[in-house]
């Protein structure tokens, strides 16, 4: 995201141990030197895991997820 892009808010919960998971992330870009916070790390682990994946199901779920069909295609 460009420092010029505009921001919108996006709420959402996690389950505490992804939260956890979040925060030793955090710690470990701090112990780097960089002062960042909470969403910040947030914001980087989202934008790195669509540019990784580029929503692709075996990329974000190791492989289809079972009983998954190709969506059906409107005429």
């Amino acid at each position: 995201m460009s420092h010029e892009e505009a921001a919108r808010q996006f709420s959402f919960r996690l389950p505490g141990s992804l939260v956890e998971r979040v925060e030793e992330c955090m710690e470990e870009i701090r112990k780097a030197g960089l002062d960042v916070t909470r969403a910040d790390v947030v914001r980087l682990l989202i934008k790195h895991g669509l540019d990784a994946t580029h929503c692709k199901l075996d990329l974000l779920f190791g492989r289809s997820p079972a009983g998954s069909r190709p969506a059906k295609r409107r005429s």
